[in-house]
């Protein structure tokens, strides 16, 4: 339903800016300071904010003897009005991307904090703002946007566009894309848009923009807005939208104990263009709906169809602008959550194991009951515990009945968050000769004999006790990996030891070397160092029997390269 009543919300004031933008204190236009951009851009460009966020591995050069960052807050501070907001910030750029900071005391850099992990701890400990800055391959998606929780409580912006020339076009379909991906894999980010601009044109590179909702016009109201991804980025440089339900504002999350069915979700735009396009994203669905004129109050109803949900508006007008919303956000009270469940390949008839992260996303220690269910029947319970933000990679092991394919769902605290039809594979054929194997029985067919048809063999050295079983052996590892158990000390099988290991006579008992432990093991040296194994091309010669612990299956079968 589209009706001409117009209720922005009056309790916010809407600010147009640039988030991130650089001077000659790094790599900017030469000899300009964050004085000449905050001036810039309120007396040229008449944002309502700017910031400089200059790269920080320049700051280990001071100027006119002090430190940059310093200067930079002091000249904010200068040229802030009372219908200005200047803001002092820094970019932390590295391989893996690159990273704003906002409202921080104090900066670091790449020279410091090298790899994303470390900034991510420094973030926390620091406890800023930061914007995740051009998402695209080019400089960096931030290994993927691989989920850390307790980052995610400071990392609350995204750029959904970048860029100052003045074709205007900075909302791009990889930036917009890893947008998706970001909030997919859990980050909660708000939209923006940043000119970067590296020449000194700051705010009229183009009409891009960020728009924030703010309480009030100061630096404070400015930085609490965007801690509350009350923002949205567009290329149009005027546009007003806002979007809410009856729960939420845009850039609120939203906590329910009881999972919604489905939720109202009012847009509003106002702008002298009017709309070609206007989309309602969510996890599984896009809303393609029917934007008439230039204004436009709009209710639509989404169905919720997971636990963790999200929903953002695309608005696109008749002369190609582009405008994105930040998200709402509905989630279960219980912080225990899965994002991403990998491509599946499980076994009929067979012990499958299903490797899943499992994240806290609160400060509070999280107990959830976690169910597997294959066509109805549970085949797996348990009830998981994690520490206040906590990542943890769990195998959870279930047995699949004898059919050829299943509808499988995981459930965390009653809440259905995964489902899907998958295929039940034919189990894997292993050759075992005079091993014992019993861990990996119920999840591979067995055979007592050396089968060109296995996808790998398994057999004890005391076996190869002539060249014709050698010679067969070396022929067969041409294609597929061939475990040996060293259980004795045989000319055949020292053969197929480089002489750079060396096979003492010494046994060692209950010791864990390369990730392999073993009961009982002979010790064997490269470079007077201890080695679990020998891998000599596709033979992989094991010191004593891995196949008696649980906690070696997973690594031992990758050497083995079966599933």
């Amino acid at each position: 339903m589209i009706v001409s009543l117009f209720s922005f919300p009056q309790k916010y004031i809407l600010l147009f800016g640039n988030p991130h933008s650089h001077t000659a204190f790094s790599d900017g236009a030469v000899n300009t300071t964050p004085a000449d951009a905050y001036k810039y851009a309120r007396d040229i460009a008449k944002l309502d904010f700017h910031a400089v966020t200059d790269h920080a591995y320049y700051f280990e050069a001071l100027y006119n003897g002090e430190d940059k960052f310093l200067v930079m807050k002091r000249m904010a501070e200068e040229n802030t009005t009372k219908n200005f907001i200047a803001l002092a910030g820094f970019e932390w750029t590295a391989g893996s991307g690159h990273i704003n900071v906002y409202g921080s005391k104090e900066w670091t850099s790449r020279n410091i904090d090298t790899t994303i992990e470390e900034f991510y701890k420094w973030l926390i400990n620091e406890k800023a703002l930061a914007q995740f800055n051009h998402p695209i391959s080019m400089f960096g998606t931030f290994k993927k946007f691989e989920y850390y929780p307790e980052a995610d409580n400071y990392l609350n912006l995204v750029e959904v566009g970048n860029g100052n020339w003045s074709k205007n076009d900075t909302i791009t379909p990889e930036m917009f894309s890893n947008y998706i991906v970001a909030l997919k894999k859990g980050w909660h980010l708000g939209a923006t848009i940043g000119q970067d601009n590296h020449k000194a044109n700051w705010g009229t590179a183009n009409d891009s923009r960020t728009g924030v909702w703010v309480l009030s016009r100061s630096k404070d109201g400015l930085l609490k807005a965007m801690w509350n991804r009350k923002t949205y980025g567009t290329e149009d440089k005027n546009a007003k939208i806002w979007v809410e339900t009856d729960n939420a504002e845009m850039g609120d999350i939203y906590y329910y104990d009881k999972m919604p069915g489905e939720i109202s979700l009012k847009i509003e735009y106002e702008d002298e263009n009017s709309l070609s396009e206007l989309k309602v994203y969510t996890p599984d669905k896009i809303y393609e709906l029917s934007p008439n004129g230039n204004k436009i109050n709009e209710v639509v109803k989404i169905k919720v169809t997971s636990p963790y949900f999200w929903l953002f508006v695309y608005f696109k007008q008749m002369d190609g602008d582009e405008i994105v919303s930040s998200p709402i956000w509905y989630e279960p009270e219980n912080r225990i959550r899965i994002f991403n469940v990998p491509d599946i390949k499980l076994y009929r008839n067979s012990e499958n194991t299903l490797n899943l992260y499992f994240y806290n996303t609160g400060n509070n220690v999280e107990n959830s009951p976690v169910k597997i269910k294959i066509n109805d029947n549970i085949v797996f319970e348990k009830d998981l515990i994690l520490k206040p933000y906590e990542k943890s990679l769990i195998p959870l092991s279930f047995k699949t009945p004898d059919i050829s394919n299943a509808k499988m769902e995981i459930y965390i605290n009653n809440l259905l968050w995964y489902s899907k039809e998958v295929n039940l594979l034919n189990q894997d054929t292993i050759s075992v000769i005079n091993v014992e194997i019993s861990k990996l029985e119920n999840s591979y067919k067995v055979i007592n004999e050396i089968n060109d048809s296995s996808k790998a063999i398994i057999i004890n050295a005391k076996s190869i006790n002539n060249e014709e079983i050698l010679k067969r052996l070396s022929e067969i590892a041409t294609k597929r990996r061939i475990g040996i158990i060293l259980d004795e000390k045989n000319k055949y099988v020292l053969s197929l030891i480089p002489s750079r290991f060396t096979v003492t006579d010494e046994k060692i008992e209950n010791i864990k070397v390369n990730y392999i432990y073993y009961n009982e093991a002979w010790r064997i040296l490269y470079k007077n160092k201890e080695r679990g194994f020998v891998l000599n091309k596709n033979f992989v010669i094991f010191p004593g029997n891995p196949f008696l612990n649980d906690e070696n299956l997973t690594f031992v079968k990758k050497l083995l390269r079966i599933q």
